[in-house]
């Protein structure tokens, strides 16, 4: 019997993410591009990483910190692994579904009415939340920039741009830029700004946690020690100082980031890119297709 199924390339989503409109298929180039940063085994581990590496960041804002860490009483600390889930299950799930989607708007809607109930205690101004909207929409081109792997084309861009609009848009907030470049300079000159973006007990506090807590998910006993100068290299030396943590010496940050690079050349260049993809942190066994052409999921 002759064999019908269409071959598939092994390396096909930077080739239709090319050939996508960043308006039109804003959600399905957000989706690849996710997807194409994800190795078949070991998918968490890249979501630990940018959730620790990205918290972090935000915990840089005085605002923003203050809020997570609750005097030492935050749920960061009591419920580590919950919160992790949780963040990452959002963020993963609004790029999965499209911002668009019934379900990104549910649950940011959740995330809104906590933010709300915050608000009661902790300051949380339109600037600090325009600050997490810029960051988000550029932090895995941050990241590949920090270690010296390529980052997101023009499209892709344009899509993060559209995505984390839409997402700023459920959550209430206001006057976003409007570019990739507005939300670069936005992000800049908030953590220019040490009425905004300073060292704070809070701060060191929630980062000296979340590390911990990414070596205890990560590394098995006895390489936990990783964790520390892993994560550090990857943050800018002001987003460090921010949070009143020491910079690796210049050897220990060369290293960190030259295999992280090796990581996302392995993935993006040597390993065939996926062709059904597990929803990350969906539910058990929750398959989602996406093969080339096959449009939004």
């Amino acid at each position: 019997m002759t064999n019908t199924r269409r071959a598939v390339p092994r390396k096909w989503i930077r080739r239709e993410i090319a050939t996508l409109d960043p308006v039109a298929d804003s959600e399905r180039i957000v989706r690849l591009t996710l997807e194409s940063l994800l190795p078949p085994v070991g998918e968490r581990v890249f979501l630990e990483l940018l959730f620790t590496v990205s918290l972090m960041r935000v915990m840089g804002e005085l605002e923003g910190a203050a809020a997570v860490d609750r005097d030492g009483k935050g749920k960061v600390y009591h419920h580590g692994d919950r919160r992790t889930d949780d963040t990452i299950r959002y963020l993963t799930g609004w790029m999965y579904d499209g911002a668009g989607s019934p379900q990104a708007r549910s649950s940011a809607a959740e995330i809104k009415r906590i933010h709300d109930s915050y608000a009661r205690h902790y300051s949380m101004s339109n600037e600090t939340f325009i600050h997490t909207i810029a960051y988000f929409t550029v932090q895995i081109d941050c990241l590949t920039e920090i270690v010296g792997a390529p980052g997101f084309t023009d499209v892709e861009k344009e899509a993060q741009v559209r995505h984390w609009r839409t997402i700023g848009e459920y959550l209430g907030v206001r006057d976003m830029p409007e570019t990739w470049d507005g939300m670069i300079r936005a992000m800049r000159a908030y953590e220019a700004d040490p009425a905004w973006f300073a060292p704070s007990e809070a701060g060191h506090r929630v980062s000296e946690t979340l590390v911990a807590q990414f070596g205890e998910r990560v590394f098995p006993r006895g390489f936990r020690w990783l964790a520390k100068p892993l994560i550090l290299s990857l943050h800018d030396d002001h987003v460090l100082e921010a949070l009143g943590l020491p910079k690796p010496r210049p050897v220990v940050t060369t290293t960190m980031r030259a295999v992280v690079r090796a990581a996302f050349f392995v993935v993006r260049e040597v390993l065939p890119d996926r062709h059904t993809a597990v929803r990350p942190a969906g539910s058990a066994g929750e398959l989602t297709r996406s093969a080339p052409g096959s449009g939004s999921a």
